[in-house]
């Protein structure tokens, strides 16, 4: 499904979009039906991960590595928002105040493999509280100073803009947080003339387990759950109605190193810096909807937010260019009782066009392999990578996407496709290459094989039955020469290796998708 060339969707910005526009007072629900098979080729244990016969409901092989790059969310959801909001004037000229409740009801983790995990079906999306004052009885939403509280989480307050390659959510706290991140946000936005500004800084803190003893046969090891900060700030600055720039910044804890006791008093700590600047005429900057807080509007049409607007003969574009550079303190490795500072980049290029009823849109990505490590962190937990024997490449893609919307008969034809260089991690005596897909997922190829490019192509076909309801259908061919499972050698010896997968899937999904 093509998801990942999301509009612009109608609720205020978070971060430094410097105009706000409001969702509503609403359930906002997701659900989608879904009868495909990832593979028709091969069945249940025939490859990793498994490809049953066809079937209704989702499957991870159904994603491609070009989908979803502006939303935390994969678009075969089945799943709501349950927002309560309430907005009131203050009792100080030009103050308002408001609060929303919001609560995401996960109806599809109740079903996934093993216990489901209460925090995966019901948890917090951006609870919040917030007072602003405006100086401008007629255009208050642009001329403004707030500040925001978020009681439990902070997922939607982070840096960057590209929500694949953003940073400093509340999961940047590491695997060792233990329960949410709250914090809090103050933001301003005004005009000098005929230039546009926007401002905000912000903090959040979560608590960490940390080890302040080692335990030996004598002594018990002792843990405790220490409070640790995080800092993030940024400006916007709009120069006339066509030019951005964005360019903000952060510190952020991540607990204490616990398997040395010579660095046992030194804390680990992400800090870096990002920029965007967007060229652009007639397209609205776009942003994703996981950076939006809900707020209430009765003239927004809640449809607004999953359909685009099109205009006969209209031609308009967007370019956008985004860098994110870190440094990451872990333990030098190579070095007894040392840290060091681990830089991670990543960067994004985007070009959309659109006329009248035609879209297109191109993306180019490169991302190290420490910036993909950045929230687990490292390969080794809380290790840099060694400089010597060693060998890290980037992961970085090139895709489109182009499609054409039939006003008439409301169908609309689209093909998705594109190749990725995967990241690898090499040790060079012996030789061994782990193909990285993301913090989690890793393949490790057999000795003496590097990695290829991957390929990937969809093709399929949306039909809009009501503002609210659609049919779509697609077709998918992956080939991925990396895929590797572990196999025991037939000899007897119950020797395990490591042996490569058929690289060539061709899949399909039917979808019947409704969003209100």
């Amino acid at each position: 499904m093509r998801t990942w060339m999301k509009s612009t969707v109608l609720v205020p910005l978070l971060v430094l979009i410097p105009f706000a526009v409001s969702a509503g007072d609403f359930m906002d629900t997701r659900l989608t039906w879904t009868f495909g098979d990832d593979d028709v080729m091969k069945g249940a244990g025939e490859k990793v991960p498994d490809s049953p016969l066809p079937g209704i409901g989702d499957r991870k092989g159904y994603e491609l590595f070009m989908d979803n790059l502006n939303t935390k969310t994969k678009g075969r959801e089945n799943l709501t928002h349950i927002v309560l909001y309430k907005k009131m004037p203050g009792f100080l000229k030009g103050v308002t105040t408001e609060a929303g409740l919001v609560v995401k009801f996960d109806i599809g983790a109740l079903y996934q493999d093993g216990s489901p995990s209460f925090s995966k079906v019901l948890q917090d999306d951006g609870t919040y509280l917030r007072a602003a004052w405006s100086w401008s009885e007629d255009a208050p939403d642009k001329n403004f100073v707030g500040v925001t509280f978020f009681p439990f989480d902070t997922e939607r307050f982070r840096l960057g803009y590209l929500w694949d390659i953003s940073w400093g959510g509340g999961n940047i706290f590491s695997s060792m947080r233990s329960g949410p991140a709250p914090g809090l946000k103050v933001d301003a936005v005004g005009r000098v003339g005929n230039v546009g500004l926007s401002g905000y800084v912000g903090m959040k803190t979560a608590k960490v387990k940390e080890t302040i003893q080692e335990g030996t046969a004598e002594v018990e090891q002792i843990t405790v759950k220490e409070t640790n900060y995080g800092f993030l700030g940024g400006f916007g600055v709009d120069f006339w109605d066509w030019v951005r720039l964005d360019i903000g910044g952060g510190y952020f804890q991540q607990g204490r190193f616990g398997r040395n006791p010579v660095m046992m008093r030194d804390r680990v700590f992400t800090t870096g810096l990002t920029m965007r600047l967007i060229v652009r005429q007639g397209l609205p900057i776009q942003s994703s909807v996981d950076y939006m807080l809900y707020r209430n509007d009765p003239d927004v049409n809640v449809t607004n937010w999953w359909k685009d607007k099109y205009i006969k003969g209209k031609f308009s574009w967007a370019v956008s260019g985004e860098f994110n550079y870190l440094w990451q303190r872990l333990e030098n490795i190579e070095v007894y009782g040392a840290t060091k500072l681990q830089p991670a980049y990543a960067a994004a290029l985007q070009a959309s066009f659109k006329y009248g009823f035609f879209r297109a849109q191109l993306v180019g990505l490169i991302r190290n392999l420490e910036y993909i490590l950045q929230n687990v962190p490292s390969l080794d937990p809380f290790v840099a990578l060694p400089e010597t024997g060693t060998n890290a490449t980037p992961e970085y893609f090139i895709a489109g996407t182009f499609d054409y919307y039939f006003e008439s008969t409301h169908l609309m034809p689209f093909i998705t496709g594109g190749v990725q260089f995967p990241a690898t991690f090499e040790t060079t005596n012996p030789k061994s290459v782990q193909v990285v897909r993301d913090a989690v997922r890793r393949d490790r190829l057999p000795t003496g094989f590097g990695a290829v490019p991957v390929y990937q192509l969809r093709v399929g076909l949306q039909w809009d039955l009501s503002d609210i309801f659609a049919i779509l259908g697609n077709i998918q061919y992956v080939r991925d020469e990396n895929l590797t499972k572990l196999v025991i050698d037939p000899s007897g010896q119950r020797v395990a290796s490591r042996e490569f997968q058929d690289p060539d899937a061709f899949g399909f999904t039917i979808m019947a998708r409704a969003r209100f």
